[in-house]
C-alpha cells in the first residue's frame, strides 16, 4: 500500500509532545511491514531549533520537510506557516491514502486539501486536537469557521485513541460508522540505560515524576499542592517536560507554599536520561483533564514504575481498563497524596506487571499499526462501508 503521512511536526520533533512520537513510530512501522510510506511535514524541532535538512529518508520512510516562516510561532502559537507547500499539491495523487495526524493547522489544512481534489480517501487522526480546548479557543473558532468544519465533514474516516475520544466525535456529528477506537502504541528504549538520575540531579532520597508538556491542563499545580501533605517531608517532586508559557506560574505556586527545594525542574528530556528518570522514580504523577490517551503512564510502567492517574478522560480509561495504576479523581491533592503516603512496594510491583502484560498484549506498535492497515483497507474505494 502506498500510504501519505501528514504532520506538522516529526522526527525527531520531541518537545512537541506525543504527535511526533505517534506519527513516526507508525510510519516507520508500517515502512517495516512492507509499505510505501512518504510524510509531509515542517521543519520544526523546538523553541530555538530547525530541521536543517529539506528531505530525509529513516528506516524505509521518505520525509519531505517545509521550512515555517516563523519558528516562534509554531512553537509559542502552535501557527504552523510551511513555504512551498502548494507544490505538493499533486503529491497526493500517487498514494492510497492521506493519514492526517493533528487538526487545526495550514500544512494539515492546504494538505486535505489537496487530497480532496485527488480523490485519495482521508484518515484524520487528531490524538485530542479535535475537540476545542485549553489554549488560544477563539482563534481555534475561527478556524473552524474557515477550516475546520469543511476538513472533518469531508473526511472519510476517523481514528480515535480512547472511546471517550470517539464520544467527542460523535458529539461533533460525525458518523459512528465513520470512527474505528485504535489506541496509540506504547514504545521505550528501557534497556542497557545506566544512568542514575537520582545521582545525575543530586536527588538525596525518593522522588515523584511529572513528565510531559508544560500547560494548564496537565494538573501539575495539584502535584504541587499534595507536597506539604507527604509524609515524607524529604519526597521530592520533579518537573521534566517543555514549557508552553505555564512554568512561571508552577514556580510562582512553589514559591506561595514554600516548596522549593523539594521541587526540581528539569527541562524536556530524552533518550536514556528519560527512561532513568521513568525507572528511578516513586511514582509517576499524570493528573491531567481532557487527556485522550496519555502516553507517559504507559511508558512509566514499561520501565518499572508505578503510576498515578485522573479519572478525568481517555488516560483513566485506559488505565481502568489494563488495571494498571491509581485512578483518583481530577484536581485532588489530597487523593495524590494519601496514595503516596500509603505506597506499598509489593502491591506496586504486581499492579506493574499486570500493566506491562497489558501493552504487550494490546499496545505494541505492531499490534496497533496492523489495525490501522485493516482500517485504510475499509476505507479504500470500492469497499462497503
Amino acid at each position: 500500500m502506498n500510504i501519505l503521512h501528514i504532520t506538522p511536526f516529526f522526527y525527531p520533533a520531541w518537545s512537541y509532545g506525543g504527535i511526533p512520537r505517534l506519527s513516526s513510530y507508525l510510519a516507520l512501522k508500517q515502512a517495516k511491514m512492507g509499505h510505501r510510506v512518504h510524510v509531509v511535514t515542517t521543519d520544526v524541532l523546538n523553541e530555538s531549533s530547525r530541521q536543517a535538512r529539506d528531505s530525509f529518508e529513516i528506516e524505509g520512510v521518505t520525509v519531505k520537510v517545509h521550512r515555517n516562516l516563523s519558528n516562534w510561532a509554531a512553537y509559542h502559537l502552535q501557527v504552523f506557516t510551511p513555504r512551498g507547500i502548494f507544490f505538493e499539491r499533486d503529491v497526493a495523487r500517487e498514494f492510497d491514502i492521506m493519514h492526517i495526524h493533528g487538526h487545526r493547522n495550514f500544512l494539515n489544512t492546504a494538505m486535505a486539501y489537496f487530497g480532496r481534489r485527488a480523490g485519495v480517501p482521508i484518515v484524520l487522526q487528531p490524538n485530542g486536537t479535535l475537540v476545542n480546548i485549553e489554549r488560544r479557543r477563539l482563534w481555534k473558532s475561527a478556524y473552524d469557521t474557515f477550516f475546520g468544519k469543511r476538513e472533518v465533514r469531508t473526511t472519510t474516516g476517523f481514528i480515535a485513541v480512547s472511546d471517550v475520544e470517539k464520544r467527542q466525535f460523535m458529539e461533533m456529528g460525525i458518523s459512528e460508522d465513520k470512527i474505528r477506537v485504535i489506541p496509540n502504541g506504547v514504545y521505550m528504549e528501557r534497556e542497557q540505560v545506566q544512568l542514575d538520575f537520582k545521582k545525575h540531579y543530586g536527588i538525596p532520597g525518593e522522588y515523584i515524576l511529572y513528565l510531559g508538556k508544560i500547560t494548564p491542563r496537565k494538573g501539575i499545580e495539584h502535584i504541587v499542592k499534595a507536597i506539604p501533605l507527604f509524609r515524607d517531608q524529604s519526597l521530592k517532586l520533579v518537573i521534566a517536560g517543555n514549557d508552553m508559557g505555564y512554568l512561571g506560574q508552577i514556580k510562582d505556586q512553589v514559591r506561595e507554599l514554600s516548596v522549593g527545594d523539594r521541587v526540581l525542574v528539569a527541562g524536556l528530556l530524552t533518550g536514556d536520561i528519560k527512561t532513568a528518570a521513568y525507572r528511578d522514580a516513586l511514582y509517576t504523577v499524570y493528573v491531567s483533564r481532557d487527556e485522550i490517551f496519555g502516553l507517559v503512564p504507559f511508558e512509566s510502567l514499561l520501565c518499572g514504575t508505578p503510576v498515578i492517574v485522573a479519572d478525568d478522560s481517555g488516560c483513566g480509561e485506559w488505565i481502568k481498563r489494563a488495571s494498571a495504576g491509581n485512578v483518583i479523581p481530577y484536581g485532588d491533592p489530597h487523593a495524590i497524596s494519601e496514595t503516596v503516603n500509603n505506597y506499598d512496594e509489593k502491591r506496586e510491583a504486581v499492579i506493574v506487571e499486570r500493566g506491562r502484560a497489558f501493552i504487550e498484549k494490546h499496545l505494541t506498535w505492531e499490534n496497533v499499526a496492523a489495525r490501522v492497515i485493516d482500517f485504510y483497507q475499509e476505507i479504500l474505494p470500492g469497499k462497503s462501508r
